[in-house]
């Protein structure tokens, strides 16, 4: 089984499934809808806080559906087909991830800009901040991803993968917020960002597939 054929796969059912690239954008723009209830409707307040609840709610969008990602394949047999197939668990993680990813995830950054100029941004730097969302989704989404691999087959599983993923997505949406921020400012720190947004992605894209893997195969045994 090619890598290329488990990611269409995947693809086509978050296409499916459980609403599509509809299902993490409706929840994003509720979420981003509703936070000004709690933190007030200020205009300062919201131009300040909005990068910071922008990157939140992604990770929050992410997590929505990480319960499904291997919860499935350990249940019916799937995770026993892909260890068997010869190819390396390794790739066959990323593959899904980044399938899931591609199907479901799209929309996000450009909620998130309309977003950020609905919370006072300036265009310029809304759009700064939709770029470094963008580059730091993959990277959310393999976090979420190791996560979803500890706790696949778990009761609450939900629950476990948010306890164990919100923590180590912290540093990747602090860059990625601090892009926005740093733009809004003028500050040239803003580059600098959105490159350590696109280099913790690529770090993840690297190192997570072989992590996943490892706890697959826990499960396996």
């Amino acid at each position: 089984m090619r890598a290329g054929r488990i990611f269409l796969r995947e693809a086509r059912l978050g296409f499916a499934g459980g609403g599509g690239p509809a299902a993490p954008a409706a929840f994003f723009l509720a979420c981003l809808t509703l936070a000004p209830l709690a933190i007030g409707q200020s205009p300062e307040t919201l131009q300040a806080a909005g990068p910071g609840i922008i990157c939140f709610v992604t990770l929050l969008a992410v997590l929505q559906g990480a319960e499904r990602l291997f919860g499935e394949d350990v249940t019916d047999g799937t995770l026993e087909a892909y260890a068997l197939s010869g190819m390396p668990l390794s790739i066959v993680a990323l593959a899904k991830v980044l399938g899931v990813a591609a199907a479901t995830m799209w929309p996000l950054p450009l909620v998130a800009w309309g977003a950020g100029i609905a919370y006072g941004l300036p265009a310029e730097a809304a759009g700064i901040l939709a770029l470094s969302l963008t580059a730091a989704i993959p990277g959310l989404c393999l976090i979420t991803a190791m996560a979803a691999a500890l706790a696949a087959g778990a009761r609450r599983g939900g629950l476990v993968i948010a306890l164990i993923a919100a923590p180590l997505a912290i540093p990747l949406m602090v860059f990625t917020a601090s892009a926005g921020r740093a733009s809004l400012a003028g500050d040239p720190a803003a580059s600098a960002n959105l490159m350590l947004s696109c280099a913790s992605s690529l770090f993840l894209v690297a190192l997570a597939p072989f992590a996943i893997a490892a706890a697959l195969r826990a499960r396996l045994e």
